[in-house]
């Protein structure tokens, strides 16, 4: 009698523990509900569908370093990029053609990383790519966790190029709250604050950038949702 009460005793035990299971797996949303509800969050998938270009404008505080200044970023179909920080004692430039990547940082021209260059070449910044997760070879709801205060839906990524990061998405609002990105030189944290409303899409206006040194906070004032000048995106001659 006692074996076939122990018995008894495991058989619901197990039986609780699968129920438990069951019903946090079922409070779990697959990747596409995620970014299903992360699409309509920022303004819905129809209208980012129109966004072949995008100019962004505000000011950079780096934070470790005491100093602030001018931001500004320019980005164009299907993967063109420029970025010009002027913090007045050292001017940022950063650019991609579509095929070259480059950066000056106050010590010369130099030939962008190769897997800057490779995410970049991923394009998924503009149009409604970046709302589609189709778009990367992997990606899984790992559950829930805080990030920045807030509950959020934590997804492990790799895109097709093969970076890995991790993707935290607001349980509530459904918003981006940030990622944690698996580089060479180490995971970069960035945590994106403020969204407001730019032509009907939303957009952090706060974005912060962690590293080892400290942080790096971009807050965006302007953005304008038309093609650039191609002129940005031109290479610099003498680029390797």
């Amino acid at each position: 009698m006692r074996s076939v009460s122990v018995m008894m005793t495991r058989a619901a035990t197990a039986a609780v523990l699968m129920v438990g299971a069951l019903r946090l797996e079922a409070q779990v949303p697959t990747v596409q509900q995620v970014y299903d509800k992360y699409a309509t969050a920022v303004g819905g998938r129809d209208a980012w569908a129109k966004v072949s270009g995008r100019t962004e404008k505000g000011t950079t505080d780096v934070t470790f370093a005491g100093i602030s200044g001018s931001y500004e970023r320019h980005s164009a179909l299907p993967n063109k990029m420029r970025m010009i920080i002027d913090l007045g004692v050292v001017k940022i430039d950063q650019g991609f053609d579509g095929e070259k990547g480059w950066a000056d940082q106050g010590q010369g021209l130099q030939r962008m990383p190769a897997d800057q260059e490779q995410r970049l070449a991923e394009g998924g910044q503009l149009g409604d790519a970046f709302l589609d997760p189709s778009r990367l070879a992997k990606a899984a709801v790992e559950g829930k966790e805080t990030f920045d205060g807030s509950e959020a839906y934590k997804l492990s990524v790799t895109t097709k190029g093969g970076q890995e990061s991790v993707e935290y998405f607001d349980v509530a609002t459904g918003l981006r709250l940030g990622s944690i990105v698996k580089s060479p030189t180490g995971e970069q944290k960035v945590t994106y604050r403020d969204y407001k409303d730019f032509e009907g899409k939303k957009i952090a206006t706060k974005v912060i950038q962690t590293s080892a040194q400290g942080d790096i906070v971009i807050n965006i004032q302007i953005v304008e949702f038309k093609v650039p000048d191609a002129s940005l995106f031109k290479a610099p001659a003498g680029l390797p």
